[in-house]
């Protein structure tokens, strides 16, 4: 009788192969995994998970020979761990009969993961069990069971994310310690930023040379001769020296609930919803410099190619009006040995598009060095940082987003109460508080943005004066370099018509 049960188990088991009757192996996985938090942890140790399932096999008379696959120390919030991997690929070679967990956050807390898997193992036909839920994925309502679990478990892990997300903000805008890896430049101890001084000065350096119109790949260059290494002992590449230059950590500030991850992809959250904390821990280099140096690095990503030719001062500057494409500099040597210099609309030259108009080289670039040496021609336009009257610094797109979370309360408001959940009582109350909080910060718009223009006039005014030697210099790289970081756009109209834009 028991030959027979076996013989049948074979059969349901096996798959056809080229005529003949293979036997998948009998093999079955125990997964057992831990987080570093939870190694300490009653009822999630990896001995106690494995004697629980052990216990389990044996109870249920699971037969077959028992193989472990443990991931120490890695979160549920990702499907990549080394145990796991190579558990779900002697699962696909059909080396495995069962796969068995104590708990189904052992082995993912993303509903969508889990599904997926499941059907997986189901197509190739390997079994899928949890010793501490206790049910059966080849029945309708043990796939029930396991939705309904896994969605719990999602929930879960959303709510343990909220609570460490409200834990950190608590820390971050409380107290002065630090919540993150140090950067390069600073170590951390009790706690505390503190500065390396040999790695700042190394910083220091790294911000004169990029003020200067270097580049981060010219950096990386220089760092690497000098056999500078990152905190991780690595060598410096492009990437990792623009992250440095944009960090404001390296100019005494800390930003929290910048960024975020998204199933396995890293990304940025709204400004409004940063936490910016000046003054956090000593400064490398002040805010004033280390504005100047984002200036700097965003005008050199808008120059593209030609950021260090020297020939043409406004790459990337100009731009034709008619068609909106930027206008290139274009070479030109007559028989007679005459040379032109022209900037010419890439859009006619390079698609037959817009029209033919260009502009002398000398003529531009003189008239844009006249404009910024007499400043006070320049139209300043800007709709982001002014001056409050207690010399606070407010962001106008901060209040103008404050301005639409009301509006989403009031709507809220009006919902609840068609809905008769509040009363009109309750209603009035909320919309007047709403309507007081509006007034406050339309006033505080209007004068913001009444207070735009003389803030901005004051503050280019004097990177013009900083910047005096470079634009009067005969060394044209000098000279482009401090162009590009106090004039955003010249627009030419016709060949003729010239309108410039400082960069703010």
């Amino acid at each position: 009788m028991q030959g027979t049960r076996m013989r049948e188990f074979k059969r349901d088991r096996g798959v056809q192969a080229g005529g003949r009757l293979q036997v998948m192996s009998k093999r079955i996985a125990l997964y057992i995994r831990v987080s570093t938090d939870e190694q300490a942890i009653k009822g999630n140790s990896l001995n106690e998970q494995e004697e629980r399932l052990r216990a389990y096999c044996h109870a249920m008379e699971l037969e077959g020979e028992i193989e472990t696959f443990i991931d120490d120390g890695y979160s549920a919030g990702s499907m990549k761990r080394p145990a796991l991997t190579r558990m779900l690929k002697l699962a696909r070679n059909k080396e495995l009969s069962m796969v068995v967990i104590t708990k189904i956050d052992r082995l993912c807390r993303n509903l969508k993961d889990l599904l997926t898997l499941v059907d997986e193992l189901d197509e190739i036909q390997c079994g899928f069990a949890s010793a501490g839920e206790r049910f059966d994925t080849s029945t309708a309502a043990g796939r029930m069971v396991l939705q309904i679990l896994g969605a719990f478990a999602e929930f879960e892990r959303g709510r343990n994310r909220e609570r460490v997300r409200e834990n950190m903000m608590s820390i971050v805008t409380n107290t002065d310690k630090a919540v993150s890896r140090p950067c390069f430049g600073y170590n951390v101890n009790d706690s505390k930023y503190i500065i390396n001084e040999e790695e700042a000065e190394i910083v220091r350096k790294m911000v004169e040379w990029m003020l200067q119109g270097e580049g981060a790949h010219k950096v990386m260059r220089r760092l690497n001769d000098m056999g500078v290494k990152t905190k991780d002992g690595k060598s410096f590449t492009q990437l990792s020296v623009g992250k440095l230059m944009k960090r404001e950590t390296i100019a005494g500030m800390f930003v929290y609930n910048r960024g975020y991850t998204l199933r396995g992809k890293s990304l940025i959250r709204p400004k409004e919803e940063w936490i910016v904390i000046e003054e956090h821990h000593e400064p490398i280099i002040d805010i004033d410099t280390f504005k100047r140096l984002q200036i700097a690095i965003e005008a050199r990503r808008t120059s593209g190619k030609q950021a260090d030719n020297e020939r043409w001062l406004l790459t990337g500057i100009v731009k034709c009006t008619h068609c909106g494409r930027p206008m290139f500099g274009r070479y030109k040597k007559k028989p007679s040995g005459r040379e032109y210099f022209h900037y010419v609309c890439s859009s006619y030259m390079k698609r037959a598009e817009c029209f033919h108009h260009f502009i002398d080289r000398d003529l531009l670039e003189n008239t844009v060095l006249d404009h910024i040496n007499e400043s006070d021609k320049f139209s300043v336009k800007s709709e982001e940082i002014v001056s409050t009257e207690d010399s606070d610094v407010i962001s106008i797109s901060h209040l103008k987003n404050a301005l639409k979370r009301l509006d989403n309360k009031m709507q809220r408001q009006i919902e609840l109460f068609e809905d008769s959940e509040i009363n009109k009582d309750d209603f009035r109350r909320a919309r007047d508080r709403i309507q007081s909080e509006r007034l406050v910060i339309e006033e505080q718009l209007k004068y913001a943005e009444a207070g735009t223009r003389d803030a901005l006039e004051k503050d280019f005014i004097r990177r013009v004066g900083s910047l005096k030697n470079e634009l009067s210099s005969r060394n044209r790289g000098e000279q482009k370099n401090a162009i590009r970081q106090l004039v955003k756009t010249v627009e030419v109209t016709n060949a003729s018509s010239i309108h410039i834009e400082v960069r703010l």
